[in-house]
């Protein structure tokens, strides 16, 4: 029995850029594309895509401890560090340096969320440049993938990992370097998979100079399709050792 494949990330994996995407995001918990990358690895009858243009990597743990079992396949890609999962009046919001935005499920709640998000999209903003710090959201990144192996590892639940993006260790010393550490240590990175074990979906894009989607900012189909090979590849190896 083929399980269902759970898969989670933001605007790479949702598919923005790609032909079969409707702009604008007016149901995003619904209208990803079908032919990200996980599409080019998996049953694509067996996917169920959680992924959510914006999505931070507390709300992809959210929302992974929210939908998965050990009847599921949990496929994970990382994004930035820099967003962070913020709840106003009960609703749900991603915040960066650069943008705010509301994160929903169904139709009734996005429209409450997105009139609140107008209202408070500055604050939420400033909140995050406040808290801007290089090291605290280093620790909320690793965190947050510590938080996902460890809820599959409990559940015995199949997981797979990837990152947007590789960061190099940011500089930092004395306990909060040991603090760190430990949590860095702790991930099992034989199961996050890089291309040539150090290149994320965006870093191995740059540096093959993929071609840009339809909106000249995510990358086209055929990397899609490449980088999924690679990923493919790299899963049928791990399985069969």
């Amino acid at each position: 029995m083929v399980k269902n494949i759970n898969v989670f990330g933001d605007s790479h994996t949702y598919g923005d850029g790609l032909p079969d995407v409707i702009l604008p995001h007016e149901k995003p918990w619904e209208q990803h594309s079908k032919l990200t990358w996980p599409y080019h690895i998996f049953d694509n009858n067996a996917i169920n895509n959680f992924s959510y243009p914006g999505c931070s990597n507390d709300t992809i743990g959210l929302k992974l401890i929210r939908h998965t079992s050990n009847k599921d396949m949990a496929v994970i890609m990382f994004t930035y560090p820099e967003r962070l999962h913020l709840i106003k009046n009960g609703y749900n919001f991603i915040a960066s340096h650069n943008f705010a935005q509301s994160v929903s499920d169904n139709g009734s709640e996005n429209w409450v969320a997105k009139q609140l998000n107008e209202k408070f999209e500055t604050e939420n903003k400033e909140f995050v440049l406040k808290n801007f710090d290089d090291n605290f959201l280093e620790i909320i990144f690793l965190k947050n993938i510590l938080l996902c192996q460890y809820f599959c590892k409990s559940n015995n639940i199949e997981y797979y990992f990837t990152l947007v993006t590789v960061r190099e260790k940011t500089k930092v010393s004395g306990s909060l370097k040991k603090y760190r550490d430990s949590l860095y240590d702790s991930i099992d990175w034989n199961n996050i998979f890089l291309v040539e074990k150090k290149y994320g979906f965006d870093d191995y894009a740059e540096k093959i100079k993929a071609k840009k989607g339809l909106d000249n900012a995510h990358w086209d189909i055929e990397y899609h399709k490449l980088f999924g090979n690679l990923f493919l590849d790299w899963l049928n190896k791990k399985n069969q050792l």
